[in-house]
């Protein structure tokens, strides 16, 4: 009888320590992650440096980008169908975004941003830049873990705004005026 009642009491304590030891886990990784939250927040509060590829395969850095103008980061894939109907809503109302340069990021081979360009009408506009994330950096330094994801920086390169999935242009307006 004492043996059953000594194997119930150390049945109870081991499970009591692993889920102590659950929990203290689960604490630890959720600390971690609001800290890396708070790390990547204040990483992108103004406007980080980085560095990608253009469609010619040259080196494109901050100082590549349009002075005195907002600058709106798309992530995309152009297999995505939000990414697409939110390309499209740019396109068609790209006469009023004269203040914003459009940065388009993606991951894919450079063939596929650039069809990707064309069949949007967006390749060679002045104020659309198309580049290629092939390190796999945007992601990590934007904390961008969907796609579409867009950022929206003032022209002083401050963030003011950053979306996960699809935004209507009409909506990125209302959010330029309101700055």
């Amino acid at each position: 009888m004492r043996k059953t009642m000594n194997k119930k009491s150390i049945i109870k304590k081991v499970i009591s320590l692993l889920v102590i030891c659950f929990l203290g886990v689960m604490s630890y990784k959720m600390y971690q992650k609001m800290s890396h939250k708070k790390q990547v927040a204040q990483q992108i509060a103004m406007l980080p440096a980085f560095s990608f590829t253009d469609l010619e395969g040259n080196t494109f850095t901050n100082s590549d980008l349009k002075k005195n103008l907002a600058t709106i980061f798309v992530y995309f894939n152009s297999e995505c169908d939000y990414c697409l109907h939110e390309a499209q809503s740019i396109r068609e109302n790209l006469s009023q975004f004269d203040e914003v340069h459009f940065v388009f990021v993606s991951i894919e081979p450079i063939e596929n941003i650039k069809k990707f360009a064309q069949e949007q009408q967006l390749l060679g506009v002045e104020n659309v830049t198309f580049l290629q994330d092939a390190s796999f950096v945007f992601s990590q330094k934007f904390d961008a873990n969907s796609i579409p994801y867009l950022l929206i920086y003032n022209k002083s390169k401050k963030l003011i705004y950053k979306h996960k999935g699809q935004i209507k242009a009409e909506t990125i307006l209302q959010i330029l005026e309101e700055q």
